[in-house]
């Protein structure tokens, strides 16, 4: 990123996202995209000298132009103003514009309940180019449109959800794509809107499938409502797709919410209930054949932990990417593995 002329501090900003993202299991949204962050870097997509910068805002909220910066650093601009709305607040939000594809929605929301002096629930989405049908449709109408939520806990680990309207993400097709293996029936339609198991035709014909058909719809109406309408950036499909263009921005818009704990009640009640509330999830009578119940992000909590033990798995696909950009950017001999 630097040699594509990004300043060191957002390049390092950058950079901690994507890791502590595969570090966290959640490859599809890791370093496998770095190779085309930099090629938009490269093409103009990306202005690698953006200062986001905060447009009109109130006690409680704000509203952010991203100046085309790199999603990352947007984003973490975003939360953390969110944050600090809270502090005065109780409860703060802000809507970024003109961003990019800012990656694992949960990357923002642990920021809420890492903040060690005042820890605060956080919340995070985004909207992306059509890529998602709806019930009763044909095509691509509307994004995928991740959130996520994160509640801190003291003995118990957080609870962290990091979901996408649809069915499954669109990485998880292209990994199938890239094995060549047929998906799953229920993830994917053709152009006439019907079902289908061929990965290829993900980014030509076919469109994702919501979950739960109308709920995973409704949902996402909601984030294109807070992140798109609200915050002033493109809709649907005046979005630019990240993965299609690189010499102009994409013009996703995002929103965060942070809620100060302590400034509803006290920290030591809370952290008693809410970790009481964890705990029955996990201790819950377990089906037949079932050791272990997890509440969401706790599998994304044991990966970091043994990640930062044992170092950080890669997919042979983001190995791939990372070995191709290191000859992009006249880098390969700093590349630290065997090019696949």
């Amino acid at each position: 990123m630097v040699e594509a002329g990004m300043p060191d501090r957002d390049a390092r900003l950058t950079a901690d996202v994507l890791v502590r993202t595969d570090m966290r299991g959640i490859y599809t949204h890791g370093t496998v995209a770095l190779r085309r962050y930099v090629q938009l870097m490269r093409d103009g997509g990306i202005d690698v000298g953006a200062v986001p910068e905060t447009t009109v805002e109130g006690p409680a909220w704000a509203r952010i132009d991203a100046r085309r910066a790199v999603g990352m650093v947007a984003s973490h601009y975003g939360m953390t103003v969110a944050m600090d709305k809270a502090a005065h607040c109780g409860i703060g939000m802000a809507t970024v514009r003109r961003s990019n594809h800012f990656g694992a929605a949960s990357a923002y929301t642990v920021m809420a309940v890492e903040k060690v002096d005042r820890p605060m629930i956080g919340v995070a989405m985004s909207n992306t180019d059509v890529v998602m049908n709806i019930p009763g449709g044909r095509g691509a109408a509307i994004g995928n449109n991740p959130l996520s939520y994160a509640v801190p806990a003291r003995s118990q680990p957080p609870i962290v959800l990091d979901i996408a309207m649809s069915t499954v993400a669109g990485g998880k097709v292209a990994s199938y794509q890239d094995r060549g293996e047929p998906l799953p029936e229920g993830w994917l339609t053709d152009a006439e809107g019907l079902p289908t198991t061929d990965p290829g035709i993900f980014t030509v014909t076919g469109a994702l499938t919501p979950f739960s058909a109308h709920k995973g719809y409704g949902l996402a109406l909601l984030v294109e409502s807070l992140a798109g309408v609200l915050a002033g950036a493109r809709v649907t499909t005046d979005i630019l797709s990240w993965a299609k263009v690189s010499d102009d921005t994409c013009d996703e818009g995002h929103t965060f919410m942070a809620i100060d704990v302590g400034a509803m009640m006290p920290l030591d009640g809370y952290y008693e209930r809410i970790d009481e509330l964890i705990r029955r999830m996990r201790e819950a009578p377990k089906a037949a054949g079932v050791e272990r119940t997890y509440v969401p992000g706790e599998m994304e909590y044991d990966s970091e932990i043994v990640s930062r033990r044992e170092g950080v798995p890669l997919t042979r696909m983001a190995a791939a990417n990372l070995a191709g950009l290191a000859g992009d950017t006249g880098l390969v001999e700093r590349l630290p593995f065997d090019p696949p």
